[in-house]
């Protein structure tokens, strides 16, 4: 019996599960889909054969820098299996800091010897919160981390505001330290943010190994090249890729999926995976699957948002490699410094995830508004001009996925009421809220479940 599975994403869930998927002996292949990818009418064609193309390098476009921490395990161990090479020289550590208006950034102190004590002896020498905010919210944590209570089930419909103004958190600290550090790790304020992922986060963040909490900033560059090499390894073991021009369409009957229509033609396996995001994936699902079953009714409440990037290059200047965490208007700023051969810059980029500033200002205001912030974080020459740092905007930067509250309940499994189809991807269910290290999880669970539904039958 051919082991035939089809896998809708090019992206790296998709080559993540593929790479997993063989080795299970299972023979791979990738739709990519169109931008236009939109649903079309059923029709009973005759089944025809795709031919597929070879894995083709993707167009650069533009993208914000990455951000690894140490406690992304699956991340970091599916390196190592790829041999990957980091790029040390571009590849480094980071300190959390937080920048309020008018005042120099605050570092959050690196872990110490003194963690390995207690994990909370690094809140107690932050600045960024007054010792009365120190002292209280280290009485909650500690009772919590020693009575094994830090992951209560039912806290992720409560928000981490009202957790916080429990905790005798001021309106100050809540503002400039929680809000920054929970739009970081959830995508959204302490008001939206769900308590149960916040805290799972927390856990893995502060109450791990010393190494856990170790931040890493790379170049946009770094996940293509890691992309890349699964390609590549992927085409020498003979998956395949079709890229369809302009249609993606789904078929099913009452057992599962039938086959998939690429351009008019059809595509059949045993099994099909979706990496697509849920709003990308539903319009591609037939009326009849989408009223029928709950699963994916549920994919309709996961939200999705898109950032913005503002970036400059600071020509003849090393900053070097920082992250700061902002209360307003930006999430969070980069820098990172390169030097090649006689030319020294620094890279510095400013994104923020609120829909309302980038709805509310045009691109002059917005370049404006990120070169007047940097000009303060990092002491700028007033000599220094945003023009002569060649402004530029970066539109639709993610896709993020915010961990409102609530939300962990309409986070899928990986296998799908259809017997043969299922899905991956960072906003199913994992153990952390969505990001890079949860989308190597979803692939790897995805991957697992596939062979587990084949073999079993």
């Amino acid at each position: 019996m051919t082991r035939h599975i089809l896998i809708l994403g090019n992206n790296l869930a998709g080559l993540v599960t593929a790479y997993r998927l063989l080795q299970y002996g299972f023979h791979i292949s990738i739709a990519d889909t169109p931008i236009s990818a939109q649903p079309k009418v059923f029709s009973k064609a005759a089944t025809e054969s795709v031919e597929p193309t070879s894995f083709p390098l993707r167009s650069k476009s533009k993208k914000i820098p990455l951000i690894f921490h140490g406690f992304y395990h699956a991340t970091w161990a599916l390196s190592q299996e790829l041999l990957f090479d980091w790029p040390p020289q571009t590849f480094q550590t980071v300190q959390l800091e937080f920048g309020a208006a008018e005042k120099t950034p605050i570092g959050l102190p690196k872990p110490s010897r003194l963690t390995w004590l207690h994990p909370l002896t690094r809140l107690t020498f932050f600045k960024g919160l007054s010792w009365s905010d120190r002292w209280n919210i280290i009485n909650v944590l500690e009772k919590q981390w020693e009575d094994n209570d830090l992951l209560h089930p039912h806290s992720d419909t409560e928000n981490v505001e009202t957790w916080l103004i429990t905790a005798k958190q001021s309106e100050h600290s809540r503002s400039h330290f929680w809000n920054p550090l929970c739009r970081f790790f959830l995508n959204c304020d302490l008001s939206q943010a769900s308590l149960n992922s916040f805290m799972k986060v927390l856990s893995q963040y502060w109450f791990g190994h010393t190494t856990d909490a170790a931040t890493f900033l790379a170049p946009p560059d770094t996940l293509d090249k890691l992309e890349a090499d699964i390609r590549q390894f992927l085409s020498k073991k003979g998956a395949q890729l079709h890229i369809p021009q302009s249609t993606i369409t789904i078929q099913t009957d009452t057992e599962g999926i039938r086959a998939i229509e690429l351009d008019s033609t059809h595509v059949k396996a045993q099994s099909y995976i979706s990496t697509l995001s849920p709003h990308k994936l539903l319009p591609l699902l037939p009326e009849r699957a989408l009223a029928r079953y709950t699963y994916f009714s549920s994919l309709a409440q996961i939200p999705v948002l898109y950032g913005l990037a503002v970036q400059f290059i600071l020509h003849d200047s090393l900053i070097g490699h920082r992250l700061i965490l902002s209360s307003d208007p930006f999430d969070w700023i980069t820098s990172q410094s390169r030097s090649q051969s006689d030319v020294q810059e620094t890279v510095v980029t400013c994104i923020t995830l609120r829909e309302l500033i980038i709805q509310e200002h045009s691109e002059k205001e917005l370049i404006q508004v990120a070169w007047t912030v940097i000009q303060k974080l990092f002491n700028l020459a007033p000599t220094t001009t945003p023009e002569s740092c060649e402004p530029q905007i970066i539109r639709q930067a993610g896709p993020f996925f915010p961990s409102h509250r609530g939300s962990r309940a309409h986070r899928p499994i990986s296998q799908t009421p259809l017997s043969n189809f299922f899905l991956a991807g960072p906003w199913t269910a994992t153990n952390l809220s969505a990001s890079l290290e949860s989308t190597i999880q979803s692939a790897n669970s995805c991957a697992e479940a596939v062979a587990a539904a084949f073999y079993r039958t």
